[in-house]
């Protein structure tokens, strides 16, 4: 069994690292000073509601135009808001890039390489800069890739982490719980309030990461009649297997070993058989993650508060299905099938309602687009930009946005040397999408505009026009890369250790198990 841990913990929105003269030289901003009572918040907004939908790709969003999904909640939350078409995300696991959008900063400042590792209390989060102005933080997570273990709780008065799915190697690659408990969860502290708070919530949905195992009756929803309505880690595994049996030739493991050069160059429109079936589920998921996310809404209108909270809702990351050799998969490669998410921002007041921004955005942009929309000062220098402008009509600014890739690969982490260094790693400026993965030399150009799907590498193929982008975004991409100097950071092997535990109970002792485990 997973040991119990408290399901609350003391805020530590002021940390003792951050006492010191580069904090005392800020006392006079809204944030306040350590020890010092906190003026009264004035901004223009009382509430903030943040919601991430964990491995969700915007393109399963009926919002974003599938006209097959089941999301009404988020489709009428966009209706009522503004929606950014074009959001990519600084990396393609959880904690990475839950970290770039909680501090606006890439993962080779902030520090956090991939799962399991320690967010550095340097940082500045979201929930502590709100803490210090006033705002009573509450998290409540869908899984134990967030945990408190690994830090990322800074500056939550409550953090909720009460999960009742365990770690199975069969069912769950991580503890975690569903979106209906998490919906309870925040509903029930709200009502351990006494009402009078600026509240800060934050919500983390698990549902579309695998195993895709909708709750009734949302598989029967999706699924032709006669054929599952779930789907298990081993399941997945084997429909992982036939597709590197068709672009590499034979079972490849990516968790270890990372995509070849053929599975990187391969792209498909064909789906294997039992892909389907898998797609359906995930949307499955979607949609029963839409519902309990609807509920939460509700609630909040029930309580009075939505008429006066800011709600953003964004994903972390997407998943490949068959478009790739990184099938039914994350963390391997930087494809928009990983990195193009959701974004959606809707103000009480109506500001932006019904806009749809179709300029360039990043998840590190998430940090100072919500300060500024509560006029607090950013207490550092962040990468991301605020998108405000953009709900007013103006163009969001031509620049360029980083992506990287984050799972382990056997070989290629190199002590003393940023851990993603030599994998894959992508900049988009405008359509246009460079990526190079160092550990097999292997380099793409796209343009996202004529081809969306990433199934033409204009390096093989150069038109005049991609001559021209491909220096652009190579100096954008190696001035860029050349940062390695994070934040200090460890490998905490906690759920690692554990995971190995249970296995070698169950008489399994596969690397790449454990390693799943540890960095999906």
């Amino acid at each position: 069994m997973m040991p119990q841990r408290p399901l609350t913990s003391p805020s530590r929105a002021l940390s003792t690292g951050l006492a010191a003269a580069s904090w005392l030289a800020l006392g006079t901003l809204l944030l306040g000073t350590p020890g010092c009572a906190q003026e009264p918040f004035l901004g223009p907004y009382k509430h903030v509601l943040l919601i991430s939908l964990d491995t969700t790709r915007a393109d399963h969003l009926g919002c974003y135009g599938n006209l097959t999904a089941s999301t009404p909640h988020l489709d009428a939350l966009a209706a009522e808001g503004t929606l950014f078409n074009d959001v990519v995300a600084t990396a393609t696991t959880t904690l990475s890039s839950h970290t770039s959008i909680m501090t606006g900063l890439y993962p080779r400042r902030h520090g956090v390489a991939r799962n399991g590792f320690m967010v550095n209390q340097e940082n500045r989060m979201l929930a502590e800069v709100l803490s210090g102005a006033g705002f009573h933080t509450a998290g409540f997570l869908g899984s134990y890739a967030l945990d408190r273990m690994f830090d990322f709780n800074q500056g939550f008065d409550a953090w909720d982490q009460e999960f009742d799915i365990e770690f199975s190697f069969l069912h769950a690659d991580q503890n975690q719980r569903r979106g209906e408990d998490v919906t309870d969860a925040v509903l029930d502290h709200l009502d351990e309030l006494d009402g009078d708070e600026r509240l800060f919530l934050f919500a983390h949905y698990f549902d579309a990461h695998a195993p895709y195992d909708p709750p009734a009756p949302f598989g029967a929803r999706f699924v032709p009649e006669g054929q599952p309505v779930t789907s298990n880690i081993r399941e997945i595994s084997l429909q992982e297997a036939l597709h590197h049996q068709r672009s590499e030739g034979q079972q490849h493991s990516v968790y270890d070993l990372g995509l070849t050069r053929s599975m990187a160059a391969f792209t498909s429109d064909d789906p294997l058989p039992g892909d389907r079936l898998l797609a359906s589920l995930y949307a499955a998921e979607i949609a029963y993650m839409d519902g309990a996310i609807g509920r939460l809404l509700a609630g909040l209108d029930k309580r009075g508060l939505l008429e006066d909270c800011v709600v953003m809702v964004i994903a972390d990351h997407g998943e490949t299905f068959w478009e790739h050799g990184d099938a039914w998969h994350h963390g391997a490669w930087v494809f928009d099938t990983n990195v193009r998410v959701p974004l959606i921002l809707r103000l009480p007041d109506g500001r932006g309602a019904g806009k749809q921004v179709t300029g360039l955005a990043s998840g590190t942009d998430v940090f100072p687009t919500l300060l500024e929309l509560l006029d607090i000062d950013l207490p550092e220098e962040v990468d991301g930009i605020s998108l405000m402008a953009a709900l007013d009509g103006a163009p969001l600014p031509e620049r360029a946005v980083f992506s990287e890739a984050t799972q382990p690969v056997l070989g290629v982490e190199q002590a003393g040397r940023w851990l993603g260094q030599f994998k894959p790693r992508a900049v988009r400026r405008g359509p246009w999408k460079y990526i190079e993965a160092p550990y097999i030399e292997v380099a793409q150009l796209f343009n996202l505009r004529s081809d969306p799907f990433e199934r033409h590498n204009l390096l093989l193929h150069p038109s005049p026009r991609s001559q021209v982008e491909l220096p652009i975004l190579k100096q954008a991409l190696d001035a860029w890369s050349a940062h390695e100097t994070p934040r200090p950071s460890r490998f905490n092997t906690t759920q690692a250790d554990e995971v190995r535990q249970r296995l070698e109970a169950l008489g399994y002792t596969g690397k790449d198990k454990s390693g799943a485990a540890e960095d999906d």
